[in-house]
């Protein structure tokens, strides 16, 4: 694999202000929705981005693709800053730069044929001509595998992970470099999931693309990703390549969400870590282990004093005081 790096994160910040009052608001606090994040991307490879839901995923996301303005911190795409990016050149880092979205039923438009669609993009960007525009149309169709003779239905005459498949061939249309793909599957069917998931790896192999790949589900992170980071309330907690965080996971909060995962097999035993404790408010955070009150393994110094993401072993990073390769 070419270790070129094509997405640096460095730093990486969004804080949502809490306002208090109508007529005459003011501040009372902030949210730290990223606080702080720090990875890194290999052309040609999949970062697999999880955690549980409102730990700020998402919200990574968006300011990879503009959508949101962070805070703070630098996102750097081919080793240019995408926040010093003119209008023109934000222009340009859209189409090399493309989503796919958790809601098939929601991210097409229902008043488009799926022809329309998936050329809409090579219409903003002038990609091809007309009659080119439509044969690539048949042509993406028939890559994601489906009739290229559907162009001129609806999107509701299609199932859910049909409608994927047709967001998938949208997302391709101008030929990117990167697709953030947030919760892809999470909407679909335990079987369609597996056809998506293949597809998607096929797709990358076949053109070389770079994913960064967003879920809560840690069973499906595994089966598509290189590396996987691990966040919780804003932070990476851990972070490696998935051999190793899936065979030996350091982090606590990692080892929980793994135990979860369920076994194939009812015969064998499962010991899943109960996480007790509440979440605490992430307008509220003061000091110490963001993780504490959820810890099985706290001690004192995890009140007192937040644990920094260090690496542990050769790629291998973790935020725990007490971890150990």
């Amino acid at each position: 694999m070419n270790t070129q790096l094509i997405l640096e994160v460095k730093d990486l910040k969004k804080y949502f202000s809490i306002q208090k009052g109508t007529l005459f608001s003011k501040e009372i606090g902030v949210v730290k929705a990223i606080d702080g994040l720090t990875f890194h991307i290999d052309k040609g490879g999949t970062l697999g981005l999880a955690g549980e839901s409102g730990c700020g995923k998402s919200t990574t996301g968006m300011a990879i693709l503009k959508l949101l303005e962070p805070t703070s911190g630098e996102v750097l795409f081919e080793g240019e800053n995408i926040g010093h990016f003119d209008r023109k050149e934000t222009f340009i880092y859209r189409r090399d730069v493309q989503a796919v979205f958790q809601n098939p039923y929601a991210s097409l438009n229902p008043r488009m044929r799926i022809g329309e669609i998936i050329e809409e993009p090579m219409v903003v960007h002038k990609i091809l001509n007309p009659m080119g525009r439509l044969n690539r149309v048949r042509e993406l169709l028939e890559v994601v595998g489906m009739n290229p003779d559907y162009l001129e239905r609806f999107p509701h005459e299609f199932s859910g992970g049909q409608r994927q498949r047709i967001g998938i061939a949208r997302a391709l249309s101008v030929n990117p470099k990167l697709l953030v793909l947030d919760e892809p599957v999470s909407a679909l069917d335990v079987s369609i999931r597996a056809q998506i998931l293949n597809l998607l790896m096929d797709l990358q192999r076949e053109f070389g693309l770079t994913y960064l790949f967003i879920s809560h589900d840690l069973s499906v992170v595994e089966h598509i990703s290189d590396v996987v980071a691990v966040m919780y309330l804003g932070k990476l907690v851990e972070i490696a390549n998935c051999r190793d965080l899936y065979h030996l996971p350091l982090h606590p909060y990692t080892q929980a969400l793994l135990s979860a995962i369920p076994i194939p097999d009812p015969e064998l035993p499962q010991e899943a870590i109960v996480l007790e404790g509440e979440i605490v408010d992430p307008a509220s955070l003061e000091g110490g282990c963001l993780f504490r009150n959820r810890c099985p393994k706290i001690k004192e110094k995890c009140n007192e004093e937040e644990p920094i993401l260090k690496e542990i072993k050769k790629g291998h990073s973790v935020a725990c005081h007490f971890a150990s390769g």
